[in-house]
């Protein structure tokens, strides 16, 4: 492994900034799809944490599959942040909601409630990169990894990534792994 963590953020936004608006759509299409067939032969997950997408950051566009998960009915949830608190809080994701832009440009819905003490099933999980072991680089805020801490439960993390992971990436003692990630091509298991 070479190079920092801010390293591996500004070759993955570079990356990233390398696709063009056809492939982009594309390869979130392929990994929505990937996604959503993979959920239904696990079972029993139902409560499911989505991330919506920022799309000045290209990040895999999820509205697709949470448009499948309302269609099967699962129950999905989305984040938002507390500026009190900078942490996140979880909200409820009600079948043909309307969005708005926050200030980082996530939608979120116009109408929601929030959960307190979430019990997830599961939760996907936004991602620049990873590396071979499933530990992720994000933005560099610790939104999620706070967020993990905070659940009462153990949820399968699930990264989506239009990438291959890294051999290995730098981490930190807080850091916490993905249980799985999912590429256009393949489901990885860590």
């Amino acid at each position: 492994m070479s190079g920092s963590k801010s390293y591996w953020r500004k070759l993955y936004k570079e990356k990233r900034k390398g696709l063009s608006e056809v492939e982009l759509q594309k390869l979130s299409n392929q990994i929505c799809e990937r996604a959503f067939k993979w959920l239904l032969e696990k079972g029993s997950i139902q409560k499911i944490h989505i991330f919506l997408p920022i799309k000045t950051q290209m990040e895999v566009d999820t509205i697709p599959l949470l448009e499948s998960l309302w269609e099967q009915g699962f129950e999905p949830y989305t984040s938002m942040v507390d500026i009190s608190s900078d942490d996140l809080l979880t909200i409820t994701l009600e079948p043909n909601s309307q969005f708005v832009l926050d200030k980082w440009g996530i939608p979120l819905p116009v109408e929601f409630e929030e959960v307190q003490q979430p019990f997830l099933d599961l939760i996907f999980v936004p991602l620049l990169a990873y590396d071979e072991k499933g530990m992720r680089l994000g933005f560099g805020r610790g939104y999620y990894d706070r967020f993990f801490e905070s659940l009462t439960n153990n949820p399968i993390k699930v990264g989506l990534s239009f990438f291959e992971p890294e051999e290995m990436l730098p981490s930190e003692e807080h850091d916490i792994p993905l249980d799985f990630c999912i590429t256009p091509a393949k489901v990885l298991t860590f």
